[in-house]
C-alpha cells in the first residue's frame, strides 16, 4: 500500500514522509543514532526533522542532557487531517495506527508463494523451485556470525544467539499456523550451539522441508552437513557473491574463499537438496556477473541438485549503510551486467533469478524476477490471537510518482526507501502498455 492522502494532507515532502514512517518502527531514539536507523544522510535528516518537529508530528525529549525523539501520539495528529479523498484517507489511517499497534509484539517472517494469476507467464523450473521450498517460516537464530560481511544487513549491531527455548516456541506457533516448511537464517545458523537439536526439534513438530541459509564456511567441516541432513535439512542456500577471490574475499572482509567453493561440493554429495545461492549485487561486484554467471553453470553441469542461484540487490541497511559509498550502485549502472549475465545462464539452461530490481529497470526478463514467484509477510502474536502485517514491511519501499501508471505496478515492489534516500527514484520509468 502507498501512502498518498495522509502525506499530502500533512504538506510533507517524500525526505520528511520517510522520516516520518521511519517513527513508527520504533518507540525513541537518540539524535545521534537516528541517520543510520533511518538510512538517510544527516544534512538530509536534519532538516526533514526540523520540520517534522516545528509540524507538532515529531517530539524532541530529553535524555540525560542528550536529545532524543519520538513519534507523537497519533490522536494528536492524525484524526483531524482533511484529504481530497475521504475514503482513502481513512483508510491510510487506519493502516498507520495498525502499524503502530503492532510495534514490538512477538511475530514470526513467513515467505510465501505469490500468487499470480497467468501462470505461463512464470518459468516452470522456478516455478518447481519456490514451491519446494515455500511458504516458509523464516527463522532467525540470532545475529552471531564467523563473518562480518560489508553489506551484511545485520552487522551494525552486538552480535547474539537466540535461545534454543525461544526458537522452538516460534516453531510451534509456525506449525500452529499449519507452516510446514522453515528456513534456518542467521547471522550464521551454523554458529548456534543448539542448531541440530532445533532441527530434531522441528521434525518432530512436523516441518516437512527444513533450508539451511549459510555462508558456506562450516560446510566443509568433516560431518558437518552429514549430521544436518540425518536431523532433517532438506535444503541449502549457499551466499557466493563473485568468482574472483580478491573480490569476494573484500566483501566477506576474510579469506574463506576456498572453504565456500568447497561448500557447493559438499552439496553435491547429496544430490536430493534442493540447492540455492544468493548473490548480493554491490559496486564491488555487478561488473563480474557475468563471470558468476559462468561459474554458476559450470557447477550447474557438475550437480545433480536442482539449483535456482539468485542475483540480489544490495539492501542499504547496517554494513551496507555504514559502506554506502562503495557498496551501492546505481539501479541503472547495474542493469546490463546482470542482463549479460542472465543471458549467459538461459543460455545454457540454467534459470539464474534477480530480486530487487524493478521491471522497468530490466524489461523483457519479468519471468526470471524472482520477487514475482514471493511475498514476504509476518505472523504477529497479538492477545486476540495471530494477525497477519505485512505493512510494517511494506513502508520499508517506495516507488516513483509516475510508477501509478506503469502496467507492472501492482505486481512491482519498488525500491528500499533507504535506496531512495541514497540515489533518488528518478531512474524508475512507468512502463506503458502496449
Amino acid at each position: 500500500m502507498e501512502f498518498l492522502e495522509v502525506p499530502a494532507a500533512l504538506g510533507l515532502s517524500n525526505a520528511e514522509w520517510t522520516l516520518l514512517l521511519d517513527f513508527f518502527t520504533f518507540r525513541e531514539e537518540p539524535l545521534a543514532r537516528l541517520p543510520h536507523l533511518c538510512q538517510m544522510e544527516p544534512a538530509d535528516l536534519d532538516g526533514a526533522l526540523e520540520r517534522l518537529v516545528n509540524l507538532d508530528l515529531i517530539v524532541p525529549k530529553d535524555r540525560d542532557g542528550q536529545p532524543w525523539y519520538a513519534l507523537a501520539p497519533l490522536e494528536r495528529w492524525l484524526d483531524g487531517l482533511d484529504g481530497a479523498d475521504a475514503d482513502a484517507l481513512a483508510q491510510e489511517r487506519a493502516q498507520l495506527r495498525r502499524l503502530r499497534s503492532l510495534l514490538g509484539l512477538p511475530s514470526v517472517t513467513v515467505v510465501a508463494n505469490r500468487e499470480i494469476q497467468d501462470r505461463q507467464t512464470l518459468h516452470p523450473e522456478i516455478l518447481r523451485y519456490a514451491h519446494a521450498l515455500m511458504p516458509n517460516v523464516d527463522l532467525r537464530l540470532g545475529t552471531r556470525c564467523n563473518l562480518n560481511c560489508e553489506y551484511c544487513l545485520l552487522g551494525h549491531e552486538d552480535r547474539y544467539d537466540r535461545s534454543a527455548a525461544e526458537v522452538a516456541a516460534d516453531l510451534a506457533f509456525a506449525r500452529e499456523q499449519n507452516l510446514e516448511k522453515v528456513a534456518f537464517t542467521g547471522g550464521e545458523p551454523t554458529m548456534h550451539p543448539d542448531l541440530l537439536r532445533l532441527v530434531s526439534v522441528a521434525r518432530r513438530m512436523g516441518f516437512r522441508e527444513q533450508i539451511l541459509v549459510t555462508n558456506g564456511t562450516t560446510l566443509p567441516y568433516p560431518g558437518r552437513l552429514d549430521r544436518l541432513v540425518e536431523a532433517g535439512i532438506s535444503a541449502v542456500g549457499i551466499s557466493f557473491d563473485s568468482p574472483d577471490r580478491e573480490t569476494a574475499e573484500t566483501m566477506w572482509r576474510s579469506p574463506v574463499f576456498d572453504r565456500v567453493v568447497a561448500a557447493f561440493d559438499q552439496v553435491a554429495r547429496f544430490p536430493t537438496l534442493n540447492l540455492g545461492s544468493i548473490a548480493v549485487v554491490t559496486a564491488r561486484n555487478f561488473r563480474q556477473l557475468p563471470d558468476l554467471a559462468r561459474f554458476f553453470v559450470d557447477l550447474d553441469g557438475r550437480i545433480g541438485n536442482l539449483f535456482v542461484p539468485n542475483l540480489d540487490f544490495v539492501m542499504p541497511e547496517e554494513n551496507a549503510w555504514l559502506n554506502r559509498a562503495v557498496v551501492v550502485p546505481r539501479l541503472s549502472d547495474v542493469a546490463p551486467h546482470v542482463t549479460e549475465a542472465l543471458r549467459i545462464a538461459h543460455g545454457h539452461g540454467l534459470p539464474l533469478t534477480f530480486r530487487g530490481f524493478p521491471p522497468c529497470i530490466l524489461p523483457g526478463l519479468e519471468r526470471y524476477a524472482y520477487d514475482r514467484y514471493m511475498t514476504i509477510f509476518r505472523l504477529v502474536r497479538t492477545a486476540d490471537g495471530p494477525v497477519f502485517d505485512r505493512m510494517s514491511l511494506d513502508v520499508l519501499r517506495t516507488k516513483a510518482p509516475g510508477c501509478r501508471r506503469c502496467v507492472h505496478y501492482r505486481e512491482c515492489t519498488g525500491v528500499s526507501r533507504s535506496y531512495a534516500n541514497l540515489h533518488g527514484t528518478d531512474e524508475l520509468r512507468p512502463v506503458e502498455a502496449a
